[in-house]
């Protein structure tokens, strides 16, 4: 276990070699990265100011999803190609960005992976990533704008005891494809979650009377006021 430098902050320390501070974009808030078509989307259809007219935009839910945690960013341009079934991949940069994983390590004769015809690869990231003690980063797409051109398979590390740069697995999926992935296109969602905090046992059970009246009362709720979960549910974050 390496010596925490957090004490009693709570918060997310990244950190890279000096030779690349000035080189590699920062990571960053993911409310930050709100892509275009979100942006461009009115929040009535049609912009016409009517009940049961809303668009994602007025879904607290989606907007809660895609703003907490943070975004790791590509280090550097990489040019891809891919043939027609994405089953070849072949990468240049004028940095290491990216590795190969063994095919064996994914996928069996048995019971193939759905995705066994795609090269397993793994971007190369520059940071360091450290949390308090108690604490685990989870790292998948970016939430509800996932690139279309590749998807990192997601993971959960314990990033309070763990030092080293992280590695982040993905196949590349678009076929047929030559282009460049620009420096800073997100790459990895990062999501630091609290490992005491985590439910790690349920119950699935059938509705009792108390269900059934909370459930009408929050229906009742939601008929009046639109904007009930927005307005009088939702909690600060």
């Amino acid at each position: 276990m390496f010596k925490s430098f957090f004490g009693k902050n709570k918060e997310i320390r990244f950190s890279c070699p000096e030779e690349f501070w000035d080189i590699v974009p920062k990571p960053y808030s993911s409310k930050k990265y709100m892509p275009d078509w979100f942006k461009a989307l009115p929040m009535r259809i049609n912009n016409e100011e009517r009940l049961n007219n809303g668009t994602i935009k007025r879904c607290v839910p989606f907007i809660d999803a895609m703003s907490i945690g943070y975004i790791i960013p590509l280090a550097t341009d990489v040019y891809i190609k891919s043939n027609e079934d994405a089953s070849g991949v072949e990468w240049d940069a004028r940095i290491e960005i990216i590795r190969q994983h063994k095919k064996e390590q994914i996928t069996t004769d048995k019971v193939p992976n759905p995705k066994a015809n795609m090269p397993p690869l793994k971007f190369i990231s520059h940071w360091v990533i450290q949390t308090p003690p108690g604490w685990s980063t989870l790292f998948i797409p970016p939430i509800n704008r996932e690139d279309p051109r590749f998807s990192i398979i997601g993971g959960l590390v314990d990033t309070d005891n763990y030092f080293n740069q992280m590695y982040f697995p993905f196949f590349f999926t678009a076929k047929n494809y030559e282009g460049i992935l620009k420096c800073g296109t997100p790459i990895a969602h990062a999501i630091p979650i609290k490992r005491s905090d985590l439910l790690s046992k349920a119950k699935v059970e059938k509705f009792t009377d108390e269900d059934y009246y909370n459930l009408n009362v929050t229906k009742m709720r939601i008929g009046s006021h639109e904007s009930y979960y927005r307005d009088e549910v939702v909690g600060k974050k």
